[in-house]
């Protein structure tokens, strides 16, 4: 294959454009490194006393049931049940809304869940009011929602439904973190 002139200039006119290239891209690679910091401040930011809290129900000592400061934690360390068989914990604890004019709209849902999953069949958390009437249920396995209004000065019973299946060993277990959302106070919601 013979080379000509002309292909002489053809490889340095790329040689160039490629430079030109290269160059650009190094460019535009520096050029991403530059942004500028804008500042949110916010003082003073103050605690304030919860008004929806947890408390031990009547059945916090089978449950294991351990109130957190302030009543905006719960631990339940006892929950069990037997395979095939449906165990329930009626009122592991309460929820009260200690506000004496407001209202709280409530979402309970799952946030985390682990453990020998597939060996549960059931796994429910049941809200019920001061005239313990269901006013919402969440079903842990699924990880659905559940949305409840609990009225200034109310306590509301939570129960635990658990039911693991015939196959289930007793070596088996999950662990479960639920989250309770709590709408209206500071928000305008």
């Amino acid at each position: 294959m013979k080379i000509s002139t002309d292909d002489g200039k053809t490889k340095r006119k790329v040689l160039r454009l490629m430079c030109f290239l290269l160059s650009g891209l190094l460019v535009m690679t520096v050029s991403a490194a530059v942004y500028n910091y804008i500042y949110l401040q916010a003082t003073p930011i103050s605690s304030q006393i919860a008004k929806v809290v947890f408390a031990n129900g009547s059945d916090a000592t089978e449950a294991g049931t351990s109130v957190g400061t302030n009543g905006t934690y719960v631990i339940f360390t006892s929950l069990s049940g037997w395979p095939n068989a449906t165990r329930v914990y009626e009122n592991t604890t309460v929820i009260k809304n200690d506000d004496s004019a407001s209202d709280f709209t409530c979402q309970l849902n799952r946030d985390s869940w682990s453990g020998d999953a597939a060996s549960i069949d059931e796994l429910y958390v049941k809200v019920y009011d001061t005239t313990d009437t269901l006013q919402g249920t969440l079903d842990v396995k699924t990880g659905n929602y559940t949305t409840f209004t609990i009225l200034h000065g109310e306590v509301w019973r939570v129960e635990w439904r658990i039911r693991w299946s015939a196959t289930a060993l007793s070596t088996d277990s999950i662990t479960v973190t639920l989250e309770l959302r709590i709408t209206g106070e500071g928000t305008d919601e």
